[in-house]
């Protein structure tokens, strides 16, 4: 019962504390009044020791809970009120033997002294309550930014509790920009018409980043000492944030920069082989055709040309992975969306196919009853057209590869795709019966420049085209991955959202065979 009602008591004490110093007096005299009458009443049943004491008690009161003068008015007071009611003769100030005004001296002594004593007691709880209360607000402020360097949350935190700090009624933080012109970055509280300001610059001893101003008014009291160190403490605080967000954003640029050069090197390294086979046949094909010394049959020419021609269809495949690979890591992507009849898309994309790859088999099993999507048909054809080619890279010749695509409903297409917007999603799946994926590299295949085999040992190509075909899937609200297939071979698989408002038709579309098995 004692702990719980300690914590109201002192924030009693607290708040009679902090009363106007007339109203502290006031309370001491009615109670001593109240004291007076009731010792009075029962005069005869009270010796003069005992009603001294209790005059020294209300004394000693006085001075713990309102400080040093409205406690020595009380004592004197009490002195007087002591000789006039309980120093013979009764109801008059005198004495009527030396003892008498001895004893009247010692009383007042004594409360003089003990409200000396205990008004410095108070003064110094008052004094170890507000610096541990400084100190808990410094604490405080230092975890709240020791390891935040974002500046639009700390430098408010900073402002605040300089208020909480200091008898002002604003603070606010004004920054250099790169022009060296002040410019405020924060400000809490309310600056007054006529306001008294006070700047403490914020700085390291290498740089100076700007001000802390606080502003009070005109009728309040300057900062005493204590109150100006305590400012500089806190401005110190600041500094150390804007420094250590300055050194974070150097790192960042000089990661930024050293990942720039590690991507060119890679670049480099990836790309050059892929680039100098191609340039080579089609520099080698050229230049016999320009040798008039070489008597070129109608057949032999063509067979150079459609050689030049498949090169030439290499590079711009290859060119055009790295622009559209350095679109997406700008985020500079179209957001262009029609909807779309995904399985017009697979049929065109496997007449492509058929032209570039005639040696392996296309199985395609898609019904006919898929849903629309909404998407860019440019970057979705790209995505197709990237998985197929890649299984046909890594499968063996005249083997299958397998494309399949249907319509889930949002609780089967798993728990990443919970969008109360999407009625369903559509499942794009391409499946081969190559090697399948080196277990090394399952976490990696979607990373730029990543290969399940050297291009000089089996497969061509910049190790883009997962790359792109992730980041165009991820933009149009999807998800891929890839897997191992029991029987052999790899199965790469997406998922498109399909809106609630989809329609069900598109006009001017027409049918065709969604099951059919081609050559490629």
């Amino acid at each position: 019962m004692n702990r719980a009602l300690a914590p109201l008591t002192q924030s009693y004490v607290a708040r009679l504390a902090r009363m106007n110093p007339l109203a502290q007096a006031a309370i001491s005299l009615g109670v001593l009044v109240l004291l007076t009458l009731l010792l009075v009443n029962v005069r005869p049943l009270v010796r003069q020791t005992t009603a001294e004491l209790l005059y020294i008690l209300l004394v000693l009161v006085s001075a713990t809970t309102f400080g040093r003068w409205p406690s020595m008015l009380v004592g004197s007071i009490a002195a007087l009120a002591f000789n006039f009611f309980f120093v013979p003769p009764y109801s008059a100030f005198g004495f009527n033997a030396p003892e008498d005004a001895l004893r009247l001296v010692t009383f007042l002594s004594v409360a003089l002294l003990v409200s000396t004593l205990a008004s410095r007691a108070q003064a110094q709880a008052l004094m170890a309550q507000q610096r541990a209360t400084e100190l808990s607000a410094l604490y405080n402020l230092s975890q709240a930014i020791s390891a935040d360097i974002d500046l639009n949350r700390t430098l408010p935190t900073i402002a605040r509790t300089s208020l909480e700090l200091l008898s002002v009624t604003a603070c606010t933080i004004l920054l250099y920009d790169e022009q060296g012109q002040l410019v405020e970055r924060t400000s809490v509280g309310h600056v007054p018409p006529a306001a008294a300001t006070l700047d403490v610059p914020i700085r390291t001893e290498q740089r100076n980043f700007g001000l802390l101003r606080v502003a009070r008014q005109q009728a309040q009291p300057a900062l005493n000492d204590e109150e100006h160190e305590m400012l500089e403490t806190v401005a110190a605080q600041a500094a150390l944030v804007l420094e250590r967000a300055r050194l974070s954003a150097e790192a960042t640029q000089a990661q930024a920069l050293a990942a720039s050069d590690q991507l060119k090197s890679t670049l480099l390294t990836s790309v050059s082989h892929d680039l100098r086979t191609p340039l080579a046949v089609i520099k080698g094909a050229v230049t016999g055709l320009l040798d008039e010394s070489i008597p070129w049959d109608s057949e032999a020419r063509r067979d150079l040309l459609a050689s030049v021609n498949e090169e030439t269809d290499h590079l711009n495949r290859l060119v055009g992975d790295l622009l559209e690979m350095s679109r997406i890591e700008a985020g500079a992507l179209s957001h262009a969306r029609t909807w779309l009849d995904f399985d017009e898309l697979i049929v065109t994309v496997a007449d492509q196919m058929q032209r570039r790859s005639p040696n392996h088999c296309l199985v395609l099993a898609v019904p006919n009853d898929l849903p629309l999507v909404q998407g860019n048909y440019a970057q979705l054809e790209r995505v197709v057209i990237n998985l197929l080619q890649n299984a046909v890279n890594y499968s063996p010749s005249g083997s299958p590869v397998e494309v399949r695509a249907q319509a889930l409903e949002s609780h089967d297409a798993g728990p990443q795709h919970a969008n109360p917007a999407s009625a369903c999603y559509l499942l794009v799946e391409v499946a081969d019966h190559g090697p399948g994926i080196p277990e090394p590299l399952k976490h990696q295949i979607f990373d730029k420049f990543v290969r399940a085999a050297p291009p000089e040992r089996h497969a061509e190509g910049s190790g883009l085209g997962l790359a792109i075909c992730k980041g165009l899937i991820e933009a149009h609200g999807g998800r891929i991955w890839a897997e191992n297939l029991p029987r052999g071979g790899a199965r790469f698989s997406f998922t498109l959202p399909v809106p609630a408002n989809a329609p069900t038709v598109l006009e001017d579309v027409s049918p065709h065979t969604k099951a059919q098995e081609t050559a490629l």
